[in-house]
């Protein structure tokens, strides 16, 4: 089982999340501060360092994050996530983008044998090549499920069955859905949660795509979006597509959401200072940590004699935040 986070010490000692990691991993903080957070994690059972937990001889005291979307926000919120619980136990973090052809093995070769275990959020990667390149003993998966790794996936069915009931409940009778790059498997699984949602509702429904999910991505699907009649509801399939749509949509006159409603996928920071701020569908916030903790308690266990490697799969819920980018359909 995952153990307490830093985000549940912090919680209950009344801190900022850094503000913790600074105490646990030796920083400058108060000593008052400190005191109290050193007592808050030896009471709730979290792992602090001390010189006998630090990574032993032999290890590299890094973990790698390699992702195939990096310029999306919700790899920013990810690697942030990580960056601070696992400083507080003495490892190193560094990020990659594995999204490219030639050299990719060689890379992926070379940063396994700098680290210690990796976390790996790729959908763009196949399944195959994930058996083929990863270890499943040091290895951790986010957003997605591999036969034989241990992973965090998240239930994109039921994030998109919320999105889709939204719209319903507004009124929203012809609704889209932009797809992302169709080598994803975040886009497969949202794309047929989306068409289940909708015959399920007795809405009509399109989709369109697939497109690049970067904000040059949603421009070019919002003016794809513009040539459909009666649409009056569209969903994204990443907060950074649905600013584009969002900027394209606004660039062209269209008023968001008197005219068009507009729903994004992740929850970033993107989604909440947009303006209109947009609705999206959120990852559960601990997701990301929940699979560091995982890898490193795997790390921890790979030493021991006794210890037998058991995949883990750990599912996380999604929830729609409703913001300013959704509202009533037109009236005719």
């Amino acid at each position: 089982m995952v153990g307490p986070t830093l985000q549940d010490v912090a919680a209950e000692a009344g801190v900022s999340v850094s503000t913790a990691s600074r105490a646990l991993s030796g920083g400058k903080v108060k000593a008052a501060t400190k005191r109290v957070v050193l007592e808050v994690a030896q009471q709730i059972g979290y792992r602090t360092v001390s010189d006998d937990e630090m990574p032993t001889p032999g290890r590299t005291g890094n973990i790698a994050l390699l992702v195939t979307d990096i310029q999306n926000f919700y790899t920013v919120d990810l690697f942030r996530s990580v960056i601070l619980e696992a400083q507080a136990v003495g490892y190193r973090v560094f990020l990659a983008d594995i999204n490219i052809t030639l050299g990719r093995d060689q890379m992926i070769r070379g940063i396994l044998d700098s680290s210690d275990g990796v976390l790996v959020a790729a959908p763009r990667i196949g399944d195959d090549d994930i058996r083929r390149l990863f270890d499943p003993k040091a290895t951790v998966l986010v957003s997605r499920r591999v036969d034989g790794f241990s992973s965090v996936a998240m239930d994109d069915s039921s994030g998109m069955f919320q999105a889709v009931r939204h719209l319903a409940s507004l009124g929203h009778g012809r609704v889209a859905y932009l797809g992302g790059d169709d080598r994803s498997r975040a886009d497969a699984r949202r794309r047929q949660g989306f068409e289940d949602a909708t015959e399920k509702l007795g809405m009509e429904s399109l989709v369109l795509g697939p497109f690049e999910p970067s904000f040059e991505g949603g421009v070019n699907a919002a003016d794809a979006l513009m040539m459909e009649d009666d649409v009056t509801a569209v969903i994204a399939y990443n907060d950074l597509m649905a600013s584009g749509v969002l900027n394209r949509l606004l660039e062209r006159g269209v008023k968001v959401p008197e005219q068009v409603s507009l729903v994004g996928f992740d929850n970033s920071m993107l989604a909440k200072v947009s303006r209109p701020k947009m609705t999206s569908v959120a990852l559960r916030e601990n997701d990301s940590r929940t699979a560091l903790r995982m890898l490193m308690t795997m790390l921890e266990r790979n030493g021991s004699d006794d210890y037998e490697f058991t995949p883990e799969t750990v599912g996380a819920a999604e929830s729609l935040i409703v913001r300013e980018s959704t509202g009533p359909a037109p009236k005719e």
